[in-house]
Formats: structure tokens, sequence, C-alpha cells
């Protein structure tokens, strides 16, 4: 609570700071430093692992045995930002392949989720050259075992997961409209323990080294304002605004949000410790809305976000249920040549279910509170009579939680939104003149 408090102080300060203006940019050259702050990207790569051991009981005792790596096809959304200096970028896979079973086992599987990364460039990604990076990710990563007993499935074991940031670096070589990249990662963290049954546990340790290689291509939405029009739209889009009393709007926005979890769930560590004890994350639809008020350059709005998610195996499972209403509000903090960065407090109404199914018995927890949380992230801007933009937001809501028997059970999730698109209504028609 002590950090979320020191974040909304820092907020009610930045009240009174004057944020700067795009209209300042108005050379052609300036507009051109301005709209290559910050270029999309759209594209596919291929991530490949290289297995690792894990272990299988027998009538002599556990056993170990090898398994072999796979290669998951991921779609890429992604941006450099700073002129070329970073990138944030998420990472979708959408299949898998590989994977070969080892004979003492009936199935197996290791897989990593949706990546969100970040990565920095020593020397800015350029047209024609061969540019270094290193970065850092985060993602959910999880393993599961079926071994050779009748009657086993996936849908009857556990999945072992948890959180992973690798360590990156790679190369890029920049086209004119496509960008190829090979990076190698690193996961110092690679080692499990997986619940054979209820009370028996078998050593699993996963490669630290993985590799992917991709292909993206450019995604040029304001190349256009380099230009007299350009210019002019800089210098006359806010006077239009105005006119038509549209410089204060409401705006819609949506886009997919990446969740981890921050803590461990009391409930299930001393319940059923054959569980996971971290969430994979979730991947969820993120619908916000509001108003926007120009002069003290702050939004007011509500977002609408639902979680759920679940852990099962051995005839136990925990599904877990958030729904969130959570009225934002939050100041930018200045225009730095498009980038623009805001923080703020949250306020949301939370609808919290755990339901605990252990064979015939099921449990169901419910709360509604109210909650404090925060809010921060950026949008890419190019001008103040923007009809459309790109924003990245993280959310996080300290120790939110429901109480199971007198133990907690964990919904502190931070969420984070790569790319949101936000749409502001009648800004169009305001500037068309009609």
């Amino acid at each position: 609570m002590r950090k979320l408090f020191v974040l909304v102080l820092i907020t009610v300060v930045m009240m009174t700071a004057k944020a700067q203006t795009a209209e300042k940019d108005t050379t052609i050259e300036r507009i051109k430093i301005r709209t290559s702050f910050a270029k999309s990207y759209f594209g596919l790569d291929a991530f490949n692992t290289f297995g690792g051991t894990t272990q299988y009981s027998s009538p002599a005792g556990l056993q170990t045995v090898s398994f072999s790596g796979t290669t998951a096809a991921r779609i890429l959304l992604g941006g450099t930002h700073f002129w070329g200096h970073a990138d944030f970028y998420v990472a979708i896979p959408v299949t898998r392949l590989g994977g070969q079973v080892p004979t003492e086992l009936k199935n197996i599987f290791y897989g990593e989720g949706v990546e969100t990364g970040f990565r920095v460039y020593p020397w800015a990604v350029e047209p024609g050259k061969l540019r270094p990076f290193v970065g850092v990710a985060f993602k959910g990563a999880a393993f599961e075992q079926v071994d050779l007993e009748p009657n086993k499935t996936y849908q009857s074991v556990p999945s072992v997961a948890r959180t992973v940031f690798p360590y990156q670096a790679g190369l890029v070589f920049a086209g004119k409209q496509f960008l190829l990249q090979a990076g190698l990662n690193y996961q110092r963290k690679n080692d499990y323990r997986y619940p054979i049954s209820r009370t028996e546990y078998g050593n699993v340790k996963t490669a630290p080294w993985s590799f992917n290689v991709g292909m993206s291509y450019w995604i040029n939405s304001n190349g256009g304002l380099v230009s007299n029009y350009g210019l002019s739209y800089m210098k006359k889009g806010v006077k239009k605004l105005a006119a038509n009393n549209r410089l204060n709007c409401w705006y819609l926005g949506v886009g997919p949000s990446g969740t981890f979890e921050i803590s461990k769930s009391e409930y299930v560590k001393d319940k059923y410790p054959f569980l996971r004890q971290e969430s994979p994350g979730t991947f969820i639809p993120d619908v916000t809305a509001g108003r926007y008020f120009h002069r003290l350059d702050i939004n007011v709005g509500v977002s609408y976000r639902r979680l759920r998610y679940e852990s099962s195996g051995y005839d136990v499972k925990l599904n877990y249920n958030r729904r969130s209403i959570m009225l934002e509000s939050y100041k930018f903090l200045g225009d730095y040549h498009g980038f623009v960065p805001y923080v703020g407090p949250t306020l949301a109404y939370e609808n919290l279910t755990f339901m605990d199914t252990d064979g015939e018995s099921i449990k169901t927890f419910v709360t509604k509170k109210a909650a404090l949380g925060v809010i921060f992230g950026w949008d890419i801007r190019v001008s103040r009579s923007e009809t459309w933009l790109l924003r990245t937001n993280l959310r996080y809501t300290p120790n939110l939680q429901l109480e199971a028997e007198g133990k907690k059970v964990m919904f502190d999730q931070m969420e984070f939104n790569f790319i949101q698109l936000i749409w502001f209504a009648g800004r169009g028609k305001a500037l068309r003149g009609t």
C-alpha cells in the first residue's frame, strides 16, 4: 500500500504539470522526428526449445528420462520506440510441433505461452543495417506428463506452471518494409518439482536455452504526415477541434491484455501442494471508455476485464473467476516527441469467485469488494488532434484476495496491455469540417 500511496501522490502533484504540446513541431523536419519516434510491425516467428529431463515412478523407484524440444509458430505484434533504440512486443503462440514422447511415458507437454518482451538496441534499427540487441521478457511456462497407468490423461494430471523471465540477445536486419530477427534466450530458473501423485514428486529440468527466428512487416500509419499536408494538419487540427467542441471528447478503447501472478495462494499451498503454485497467466480482452480533458491532459474512464483460469489434477479442480469494473483517472506527464507517459489511481468493484472441487465435494467462495490500484503506461501521440492512437497500459491492484476457510486465495495479477487501440468519438468528422 505504501508504493500505491506514493504513486497516487505523484499523480496529484503532476495534476498541475504543464504538458508539452505537439504544436511546437512546426517544420517538416520536426514532424519527421516526431513520426519516426515509434514504428509498429506485424509478423511471424518460430520459437524453438531444446527439451529436458523428467522422472517417473517405477517398481525400482524414480527413473529419469529425456524428452525432446518443440517448435512453436507465433504471431508477433510490436513496435520500435525511441527512434529505433527500443522494442516492445507481444508474441502469441498459435501452433506447436515436435516434442517426441519417450517410450516410458504416455504423453508429455512442455510449453511457453504468450510472451511480452522489451529489447534495447545500442545502435538504432535502420534500413540496410544489421543491429545487435539485448532484452528481457516475461511469459507463462507449463509442464505436465502422463505415465503409462490405465485411464490417465492430460485431464487427470496437474500442470506445473510458473512465470519466467528469460534474458535475450540477438540480431535484427531491417529493410524498408520488413524486419528479420534472430534471438537466443536464456532462462536461469528451469527446474520443477512435478507431482507424480498427490504425495510423490519427480524432478524436471528443462534446457535453459531456446532460440527464435522471425520476419515482420512495418505498419506505417504516420508516414503521410511528413509533408506539407501533415504540417498543415499539425497546425490547424487543434483549432478545428476547438471550433467544433471536440478537444474534450469521449473515447473508446479495446486491446488484448496478458496477466501474470504476483502472489501465491496460501489456501492452495496448504491444502493442495501437488497443484501448481504459480499461474501461467491468461490472455484477456480489455475494454475501456471514458472522457479526455484536453487542457488538463487527463483521462477519466471505466474499464472492464474478466479473468478466468483453473488448475486441476488427481480429481481436484480449482476455478478462479474475477470480474472487474474499474474507474480510472490518469494524468499525462509531458509529450516527448510523441512518447506521452501517464500514471494515475484506480478504484475497482471486484467480483471474485473461487471454486474448490475435490471429487464429489464442491466448495464455492465469493466476495465482492472495492479495491484501490494503479494504472500507468504511455500513449504514442503524433498530435493533440488524433482521431485514434495506440496506448500501452499496466494495471496492478495490490493484495487483491478472498478468504477461504480462513486462508488467502490471491487474485493480485499484474495486467499488461501492450497494444490498445483508442478511438476518439466525433474528431474525424470535426477535422473534415462537416
